[in-house]
């Protein structure tokens, strides 16, 4: 897809989102763009705005202004499950994984508008695949899980639907290092796997390393945004803009 001028469309695109809780402006005119195959970080301190964005791009909290797109057409007036049906997937900060559910009928219920059996088991055995762990506790309760494997199964329920765009918030918050590295290799290679991801993150030098472009809030707006290679590079862009 391409625009007007003949450039490659972004698959998914926010122009000047203003989101407020009461009168607190939790965010203050962002734009953004994800273009196909690649991975967008949203890196910032907390409170800086990045749930808040990921949230409005779900259509899960009001939009006071601005405009979501998805490959070039507005998705303002569609609720969040509408959104999802039309390509977006989402693995929300905190998981939320249905902890009364086994790691299977999770993965399931990812996949509940998808008629055909056979094609929701080969997503289930796609998602076995990326997370081998989550085959070993295929009838486990959700909630008996590790911080760390629950993570993995609100991902994999969030792949069940094969998405346009997978957006992760704060795929690390919470867990152990280990646990962090397996995610992010799982997560490199479904990058290598030509998935489009958004993400956003606390941890910028985690992110960093799979990201292509990376937009760094700060109150709320966008401070920066730049090449991943240059945040990683540049001490000086490093120290200014992340604080490291």
């Amino acid at each position: 897809m391409r625009d007007d001028q003949g450039k490659r469309a972004p698959v998914l695109s926010a122009r000047d989102l203003h989101v407020y809780y009461d009168k607190v402006h939790a965010v203050q005119g962002i734009s953004l763009d994800v273009h196909a195959g690649e991975v967008v970080a949203i890196l910032g301190a907390n409170g800086a705005g990045k749930s808040s964005a990921m949230r409005a791009l779900m259509g899960l909290v009001p939009v006071r202004s601005g405009s979501v797109l998805l490959e070039g057409t507005s998705i303002d007036a569609l609720r969040s499950d509408q959104r999802v049906a039309r390509g977006l997937g989402y693995s929300p900060e905190g998981r939320r994984v249905f902890g009364d559910l086994t790691v299977h009928e999770n993965l399931q219920m990812g996949a509940y508008v998808v008629n055909d059996r056979d094609e929701v088991s080969a997503r289930v055995e796609t998602v076995y695949g990326m997370f081998p762990r989550l085959r070993e506790r295929t009838r486990q309760l959700a909630a008996t899980l590790s911080g760390g494997e629950q993570q993995m199964l609100a991902i994999g329920r969030a792949m069940m639907r094969r998405p346009k765009v997978l957006m992760l918030d704060e795929p690390s918050l919470g867990l152990a290092p280990v646990m962090v590295k397996v995610i992010y290799q799982t997560l490199q290679r479904i990058r290598e796997q030509g998935l489009t991801l958004l993400l956003s993150e606390q941890s910028a030098h985690i992110a960093l390393a799979v990201a292509d472009r990376a937009y760094v809030f700060e109150n709320g707006r966008v401070a920066f945004s730049a090449p991943a290679q240059d945040l990683r590079n540049d001490p000086a862009l490093r120290a200014s803009y992340l604080g490291a």
